[in-house]
């Protein structure tokens, strides 16, 4: 969840006084929020919020949508075997979990700085990742692969890893580069760029092994497509439901709408898919966001613009220029299945829903000492009542659904080959 604006500023009192002054002024407002009814204005609001619309295309990767593409990325997705620790994407993305984790920060070989991002909805963001520094989510699972703080491995062990377990369901779906039979059992056990059994091959085998590799990545991002959420009490009561949602979520609709929550909340997804500094607190290394994330992008070769992209991305990360405005700032995430991701903060900082309302309250009027460049300008000092937040959170959690399906569960087949092991 990222930005939330509660309320305009001033004291209770004077809130109070004005809310008074209100239900004197139309004396059915009263029922209407006693009962959470909700206004002509707020229905249009929330029909422009429901329902989820399937992910936009993704020009720069050809098999996106590829039914066959994502059977084999579904299977990759849960196969420990492309880790020499056996670490899997599922290790740090767990279904039960909302396909985060639960830490404050990720930890499989050694703690990272910060917390797991859900990939549920992933496929309807522009950027990936807590500062957007990389473009479409093939292009996201390059960093896992080879951190050697997450699973530890390299393109080459994936790659030989695949081609022996999956290599002849690749063949089905992709070409592959010519003589590859040929050449990929007497490539190195291991390697990436920077290690000598990686740079050391002679520049056309080192293409080939990045043509498949990348090859893997679209099949991963062709089943993570398929993450999707199911419809949500908030869907259902939109739809004519009139059993979906209790007093509570529908009052906290009302003030998410009156606090103008959805400046930055404001698509179906509930997220602008942009960047904003919150002052969530730092640790003892600044994170500098968005202000490294895009220069990381702007000099990746698996970039939307570079190489192995298969058509023009939808925006160009050479379209945009860091600054100071950028320091800090950290991508909107959704805030559909909220309930089920925390904690919550780029660094997991957050626990708890109601200590991330009072983390806004709090970071709008006063200064944030250890916190990383300037708060979001738009941000103005605000206060939420007991009840409110009560309300607010109970709307949050209407954002949740049932979002389990055949593409949620580990496949049989990888689930017999690890238990083989």
């Amino acid at each position: 969840m990222r930005r939330i604006p509660l309320a305009a500023g001033g004291s209770l009192v004077a809130l109070w006084t004005l809310a008074l002054l209100f239900l004197n002024a139309d004396p059915t407002r009263s029922e209407t929020a006693a009962t959470g009814a909700w206004t002509a204005a707020e229905w249009a609001k929330a029909s422009r919020l429901s329902p989820l619309p399937p992910p936009p295309p993704n020009p720069t990767n050809a098999l996106a949508d590829n039914l066959q593409a994502a059977r084999l990325g579904h299977r990759l997705f849960f196969d420990s075997r492309l880790s020499p620790h056996r670490v899997s994407c599922a290790t740090c993305h767990q279904p039960e979990r909302g396909f985060a984790d639960g830490l404050q920060v990720a930890d499989t070989l050694a703690p990272v700085h910060r917390h797991t991002m859900t990939i549920l909805n992933v496929g309807h963001y522009r950027w990936l990742t807590w500062d957007g520094a990389r473009d479409s989510l093939w292009h996201q699972a390059v960093g896992p692969f080879e951190s050697p703080k997450e699973m530890g491995t390299s393109r080459l062990y994936v790659v030989r890893s695949a081609m022996r377990y999956y290599g002849r369901e690749l063949s089905q779906i992709a070409p592959l580069p010519g003589d590859w039979d040929l050449l990929w059992p007497s490539l190195p056990e291991t390697g990436k760029p920077g290690d000598a059994s990686f740079d050391q091959l002679p520049a056309a085998h080192q293409d080939a092994v990045n043509q498949v590799f990348v090859l893997l990545l679209k099949c991963l991002e062709a089943y993570e497509r398929r993450i999707v959420s199911a419809t949500s009490p908030f869907d259902r009561y939109v739809a004519g439901d009139e059993t979906a949602l209790s007093v509570a979520a529908r009052r906290g609709f009302q003030h998410f709408v009156r606090l103008q929550c959805d400046l930055c909340h404001a698509t179906p997804l509930f997220s602008d898919d942009e960047f904003h500094n919150l002052g969530v607190p730092s640790g003892a290394e600044p994170d500098l966001g968005r202000a490294s994330g895009l220069l990381q992008l702007q000099q990746s070769r698996f970039r939307g613009s570079g190489p192995y992209a298969d058509g023009p991305p939808v925006v160009r990360s050479e379209d945009y220029r860091a600054g100071e405005a950028l320091i800090g700032a950290f991508r909107t995430p959704s805030l559909r299945e909220v309930g089920e991701t925390a904690p919550y903060g780029h660094n997991g900082e957050i626990a708890t829903l109601d200590a991330w309302l009072e983390h806004y309250v709090r970071v709008t009027t006063s200064s944030q000492p250890t916190a990383v460049g300037r708060l979001d300008p738009t941000l103005a000092p605000v206060e939420v009542t007991a009840q409110e937040k009560r309300e607010l959170i109970a709307f949050l959690h209407a954002l949740s659904s049932d979002y389990a399906s055949e593409w949620t569960q580990t496949p049989p087949d990888v689930l017999d080959a690890l238990s083989s092991k």
